[in-house]
């Protein structure tokens, strides 16, 4: 048999499946059942949602102490449409920015702006940001629209609640998106790394000790297997981020 490794790797959050795949002296039979196995296997790690895309970029970017920040309005300066709400909030980048730059600080984002009814939903903002230890502070002084509420990251471990929760308006309001983008984040955002490359056959993955699971998936029949496994790698390792793909793991 033959094998095949691919790794999507995000900061601190690694997503692997290890399959096995067809090879030309297989039957037909062989090659059907493996083909299928590698389709089952290559779709828990495809990025064909939104909110997929939205976490791994999350990851790779941000961590303990970065924050999610929902910037709201208050009824005098409630905007009336949804361009006029992402101009006021550029607005509040750009000065952000200003102020961090004079500060030798550097500046990291993504925003949403949402609705949530096609009538009567009220505007507000989501706003992921890098930290700095006086966030808050500064960015009440900065909006002057409305209220400002703030969290840290470290509270939505694994990120994936964080980014469907962030990508929930074309659910709930009932628009398509397919895997289309809904957010805008900042220049120069670090994206996740894919590796992909055949194994031994002996080969599968696991993750490294004091790693925390999110997510493992297997599946076995008499012509191969596959495994999938998503975790996040631990936060010693915070200052390796996107450096390290899942253990190989030599079956005995």
């Amino acid at each position: 048999m033959a094998k095949r490794l691919k790794t999507i790797t995000a900061g601190r959050l690694v997503s692997g499946v290890c399959y096995t795949v067809a090879t030309g002296r297989d039957t037909e039979t062989e090659r059907t059942a493996k083909r299928r196995m590698s389709t089952e296997a290559q779709e828990r790690i495809n990025l064909r949602r939104a909110w997929q895309k939205l976490e791994l970029l999350i990851a790779a970017n941000f961590g303990p102490g970065d924050l999610h920040v929902v910037l709201t309005y208050d009824d005098e300066h409630l905007p009336g449409d949804r361009q006029a709400a992402v101009r006021l909030l550029r607005k509040l980048l750009r000065l952000l920015r200003r102020h961090r730059k004079a500060r030798g600080q550097d500046l990291k984002y993504i925003y949403i702006t949402e609705q949530l009814s096609a009538e009567g939903g009220r505007l507000h903002h989501h706003l992921l940001l890098n930290g700095t230890g006086e966030d808050i502070e500064v960015l009440r002084s900065l909006w002057t629209c409305g209220q400002v509420e703030l969290e840290r990251l470290d509270l939505w471990q694994g990120y994936e609640a964080l980014a469907k929760y962030l990508t929930k308006e074309p659910r709930e309001v009932g628009r398509a998106e397919v895997g289309a983008r809904s957010w805008t984040p900042s220049v120069g955002l670090a994206k996740p790394k894919t590796v992909s490359e055949p194994v031994p056959d002996n080969v599968t993955i696991a993750a490294p000790a004091g790693a925390i699971i999110l997510d493992r998936r297997e599946e076995h029949n008499e012509f191969g297997d596959y495994l999938y496994l998503k975790y996040l790698l631990p936060s010693r390792r915070e200052e390796k981020k996107g450096t390290r793909p899942p253990r190989r793991r030599k079956r005995e």
